[in-house]
């Protein structure tokens, strides 16, 4: 195998193994950091989810997700009474740090989906504790250093029986939506203009006398304020505000907290990669009728796992079905730039996302959902692979009967250093060997992809032994669960 491909991950994994290292040892979440007591577990006439987490971090604007910490994630169901409470999972124990500009204490997330007499709903918190960032001297230089205390994320999605809709009618959808911290500071020493974005930062962080709530309000009016809602911070990177706010429809209430962006982009430093943590996510959302039972869908372009598993990357404009489905209509999404990862490793060109369902009469269901990449490059191992698809149709006949699935495939050529290696005929599960010990999987379904409410299967993956663990493409996942 090509040195540079080899070269090109361990470079990857070690900038990624360095924010994963920073992160504090693993904590154990009690009780009193999210719901209280389980409640009794009923169904509803409502598909509800929640996904919460403490920390993403994105390189080069594709998330990592081997480090996406304390996520706690609720698909979509109809039964209220569920919750979880999940805790931070990375260690500085077992990864390796070159560097020292990132440390976030332990993170919770919790979810709950309840009823109670006059509302139903999901609700969703996440904390961190604390957040450092900077502090160090990188290549002669001493970074400003950010720190926040007690960062919370509150998103709550819930139809109140009680309230009045736009038309009068009684019952109407409703979010609630907040963040909040504790505290906050930045250390900068460098001169700063007075009457630039900088400058009121500092002012409104560094004031000991104001009280948080003043703060917080503060930081929200002067991050809306600029260009971006984002403050450059020279030599460290820049502080930006996420979003916190809710949509409600006639049928739907989608609710969401993401407190805070940072990127780490230290002057001279020795990763020259952007690094974008988003701090502080909760999202939740509601809707209805779900009378046939609710949809867990999702497409995505690529999965991808190098350095024994230690990187994780993914996503790409990831696309999922509402969990009450679109009334049949088909829904389209298409990424039309380029997505280069890992500095060039993985070339995705020509992304394009299908997704439907419906809920049919007498308990019945059904949906479809289809992955289209027009162009996957490995450039130093010589591969590339065109017009790759998947797609699945599932028809769900009511509970207790097994949900009938059709799954299709498809690949255009397989090139390897220009020269076509693809089989006349290809079936699911078929592989096409290549290079030193590289294969390529055409179909694959892994283990426990599919159960008795669904399926989900890759077009094409890479294994490249030593460099690349696992790379799947035209990648899609769908369910239809009664409950």
């Amino acid at each position: 195998m090509k040195t540079t491909l080899r070269r090109a991950v361990a470079v990857s994994a070690v900038c990624a193994a360095g924010l994963a290292g920073t992160l504090t040892t693993p904590t154990t979440a009690t009780a009193e950091d999210g719901p209280s007591a389980r409640a009794e577990r009923r169904l509803t006439d409502f598909g509800m989810k929640a996904n919460v987490y403490g920390t993403k971090v994105l390189l080069g604007g594709v998330e990592l997700k081997s480090l996406k910490d304390a996520r706690a994630n609720q698909p979509c169901t109809r039964t209220a009474g569920l919750s979880d409470v999940v805790g931070s999972l990375l260690s500085t124990d077992t990864l390796p740090v070159p560097n020292d500009l990132v440390h976030l204490s332990p993170s919770t997330s919790s979810y709950e989906t309840y009823e109670t007499a006059g509302r139903t709903g999901v609700r969703g918190i996440n904390t961190i504790a604390d957040i450092a960032i900077g502090g160090e001297v990188v290549d002669d230089l001493a970074i400003p250093t950010l720190k926040i205390e007690g960062l919370r994320s509150v998103a709550d999605s819930f139809y109140d029986r009680s309230a009045v809709d736009a038309r009068g009618a009684a019952g109407a959808y409703g979010t609630d939506h907040s963040f909040g911290f504790e505290g906050i500071s930045l250390d900068y020493d460098d001169t700063v203009v007075e009457g630039t974005p900088l400058a009121d930062l500092l002012d409104i962080v560094n004031d000991a006398t104001a009280p948080v709530s003043q703060v917080v309000d503060q930081l929200v009016e002067l991050l809306s304020s600029v260009a971006g809602n984002t403050v450059e911070i020279p030599g460290l990177g820049s502080i930006g505000l996420g979003r916190s706010g809710g949509t409600v429809g006639k049928t739907f209430a989608t609710s969401e907290t993401y407190a805070l962006k940072i990127d780490v982009d230290p002057s001279e430093a020795a990763n020259d990669s952007v690094t974008t943590l988003q701090l502080g996510r909760a999202k939740t959302r509601i809707s209805s009728p779900v009378r046939s039972g609710v949809f867990r869908s999702t497409v995505m372009g690529l999965d991808l796992f190098a350095g024994n598993d230690l990187l994780h990357m993914g996503g790409i404009g990831t696309q999922t079905i509402p969990c009450e489905g679109t009334g049949g209509d088909v829904r389209t999404k298409t990424v039309e730039q380029a997505q280069v990862l890992l500095g060039g490793l993985v070339t995705l060109t020509g992304l394009e996302y299908e997704y439907s369902g419906e809920q049919l009469a007498r308990g019945r269901a059904r949906s479809m959902v289809a992955s289209k990449l027009g162009r996957l490059e490995i450039p130093s191992a010589g591969l590339v692979i065109t017009g790759i698809g998947s797609r699945i149709d599932l028809l769900g006949k009511g509970a207790g009967t097994k949900v009938a699935r059709t799954v299709k495939v498809k690949v255009g050529d397989i090139l390897l250093d220009g020269e076509s290696i693809k089989p006349d005929d290809l079936s699911l599960g078929d592989q096409v060997l290549f290079g030193d010990n590289g294969v390529i999987t055409f179909g694959r379904i892994p283990a426990g992809g599919s159960n008795f409410y669904g399926t989900e299967v890759s077009a094409i993956s890479v294994r490249i032994p030593g460099v690349i663990d696992l790379i799947d493409v035209g990648w899609a996942g769908s369910r239809i669960y009664p409950r």
